[in-house]
């Protein structure tokens, strides 16, 4: 996260979300804290963890939680929501947390903003051998448009969108190992058409970022973007 994504931060989009600020909010979070089943008592990282909605959520299943996120503005608007909710600014690339320090790590929708090899290096070091990484992101449903993608001005998770076989060689080359995939692309699509509902268009929702509209609206069309779940285990 070397730049706050300032589209999380505007105030529609959390209208349309809500404080997940993520497509398919705390119903896909739910589903992966399934699969991962971890005990009462559990140490979880919270990377991007914004407004902390997710890190209310999982302290209330009996969870330890701490979060980061890069954003003052989002992390003012967590640090009222409980005083039992630890919230931190920093990178996901530079975490200031001891080694295996975590039983879990949550990356949603975040990853796509760092440098990803450097982040999920940091992840690594911060799980316990074994550790589940619940990680969803970007995908590039047409992976010819992602260098068009990467040139966009704004840094957003449509700019760091990535691959099936780039994220699963990232992954791998980090010491994970994929034990459940799932593609969630149709949560992605009931979240842009509530973002034409409250902008009116693609290119509304772009140029209150401040970005050319029209230019970023063609960029993601080409990148065909769809949105993936997965849940990663760190090799022993």
């Amino acid at each position: 996260m070397n730049e706050v994504c300032r589209v999380y931060e505007l105030p529609g989009v959390q209208r349309v979300t809500g404080e997940t600020i993520r497509p398919g909010g705390l119903a896909l979070t739910r589903r992966a804290l399934a699969l991962a089943a971890l005990p009462v008592g559990a140490r979880v990282l919270d990377v991007g963890c914004g407004a902390g909605a997710t890190l209310a959520y999982l302290a209330g299943l009996g969870l330890q939680v701490m979060g980061i996120d890069p954003s003052r503005k989002l992390l003012r608007q967590g640090n009222g929501r409980s005083p039992r909710l630890t919230l931190t600014q920093g990178q996901g690339e530079t975490l200031p947390f001891a080694a295996q320090s975590f039983d879990a790590l949550l990356a949603e929708c975040c990853l796509s903003l760092m440098d990803d090899a450097a982040a999920l290096a940091e992840f690594a070091r911060v799980l316990r051998p074994g550790g589940a990484l619940i990680l969803s992101d970007m995908l590039a449903g047409n992976p010819a448009g992602m260098a068009a993608a990467r040139q966009l001005p704004l840094s957003c998770c449509v700019s760091g969108a990535f691959s099936r076989a780039q994220i699963e060689a990232l992954l791998a080359d980090a010491g994970f190992a994929i034990t459940f995939w799932e593609d969630n692309t149709e949560a992605l699509k009931q979240l842009t058409v509530q973002i034409i509902w409250e902008y009116g268009s693609l290119a509304n929702f772009w140029g209150c970022a401040g970005e050319d509209g029209k230019g970023m609206e063609t960029a993601v069309a080409s990148l065909k973007p769809g949105y993936f779940l997965l849940l990663a285990r760190k090799e022993v």
